[in-house]
């Protein structure tokens, strides 16, 4: 087993998933962690990091391989969290199993290691010394709430499951479309290709942007009016992201929508043309920053 380490910003509750700002970084400490392995988290010493917290053991944490997107988790709404873009700096995490916070009097990392460390621990997880290691998780410490999300209940129970959570409860009061707006939805986008001549691959054209409730019922819809077996257009999973509302759902679509505004079809404004899967992670994490501050 081995203990981790990593700077921070901050550790609140419920804690939330472990982060990284590109999914190289994520990658990286996936290939790395095994079953049992722990982080702890250190507070940085710049400015974004209160002072009664710079270069102190603040948390551990125990995270899995699973990758999640962090706003699922958690909201974002200071402004040092994003770029001159407007871009989530942390958008991308791996599942906790379990997270602690040290007591007080918190200890510092000088106190521990006379080392000192790179960028690595700002950016990924490096690894502590045996001896490092021993006096981390001798410090007193207590259990943490962890994070919960509608998406999280999806992977864990399905979809269908997360949304019927998810869905207010009946009352013989509420008008259908006030009701609807604060049931879960989805956020899609959904991968556009046509066929190539021969046996080479399908071509990409770009992503179909909307919201739906049930988006793999929205995507059945689209094939069967294009007829892929015909030689129509295809409509395959790409990006999906269900949230608490369809409010929220499609917030997330228009903002999407915004970012892409040059890239939209004339005869289609959902549909979005020259779009590579790379372009769309940038901008799916950003534009999901962008509704979870508003909301």
């Amino acid at each position: 087993m081995t203990v981790w380490m990593t700077k921070v910003w901050g550790f609140g509750e419920p804690v939330g998933p472990l982060q990284f700002s590109t999914e190289g970084w994520r990658q990286r400490a996936r290939s790395q962690l095994q079953p049992g392995d722990t982080v702890a988290l250190v507070g940085t010493m710049g400015p974004e990091t209160q002072a009664d917290e710079h270069n102190r053991l603040l948390g551990l944490m125990e995270p899995t391989t699973e990758p999640v997107m962090a706003l699922d988790y958690l909201k974002a709404d200071r402004e040092e969290d994003f770029n001159e873009r407007g871009e989530y700096k942390w958008p991308f995490g791996l599942l906790n199993r379990a997270a602690w916070r040290f007591d007080e009097p918190r200890v510092k990392l000088a106190d521990v290691s006379s080392r000192s460390f790179a960028m690595d621990s700002a950016q990924g997880i490096v690894p502590l010394t045996q001896e490092e290691a021993v006096q981390v998780l001798a410090l007193p410490r207590t259990p943490a709430a962890l994070a919960q999300s509608i998406a999280e209940t999806a992977r864990i129970e399905g979809e269908d499951a997360a949304r019927r959570r998810g869905a207010p409860p009946p009352t013989t009061t509420r008008t259908g479309t006030m009701h609807m707006r604060r049931a879960p939805a989805f956020t899609y986008a959904l991968a556009l290709t046509a066929p190539a001549p021969g046996s080479r691959p399908p071509t990409h054209l770009g992503y179909k942007i909307g919201w739906a409730f049930d988006w793999k019922a929205r995507m059945r819809t689209f094939n069967h009016a294009a007829m892929p077996a015909l030689g129509g257009l295809t409509y395959g999973p790409g990006m999906k992201n269900l949230w608490p509302t369809a409010m929220e759902a499609f917030r997330m679509e228009q903002a999407v929508l915004r970012r892409f505004e040059k890239a939209r079809n004339r005869h289609n404004h959902e549909i979005v043309e020259g779009v590579t899967r790379d372009d769309l992670d940038l901008v799916w994490a950003s534009c999901m920053a962008e509704v979870k501050r508003r909301s």
